[in-house]
């Protein structure tokens, strides 16, 4: 690991980023296993989309983001992305479960 004020070149910069992209896609790939570990505790469409929790889970990223100087905008629609997408993955598991 370089620290982005002693990357000497371009590439070196790059090559930090994507080591970043992979550790990111490796955490998604975790997190995504914890999703459909939840749906073990899950049994109803409401269960699923958690109205509650999404709020929690948002205005802890938001704090998150802004006490890493991170634009807590980005980090919402980015988090807000991934709850869309596993929210459609749980009522998928949900749907699936019914039709069994």
């Amino acid at each position: 690991m370089v620290a982005p004020e002693d990357c000497q070149t371009i590439d070196q910069v790059r090559s930090e980023i994507d080591r970043l992209d992979r550790a990111i896609v490796e955490l998604l790939a975790e997190r995504r296993g914890y999703v459909k570990a939840v749906m073990r505790f899950k049994r109803t469409e409401t269960d699923v989309h958690a109205v509650d929790r999404q709020k929690q889970v948002i205005a802890a990223r938001r704090e998150w983001a802004e006490a890493l100087d991170l634009d807590p905008d980005l980090v919402e629609r980015l988090y807000r992305t991934l709850i869309d997408h596993f929210i459609a993955e749980e009522l998928a598991i949900l749907s699936e479960r019914s039709q069994s």
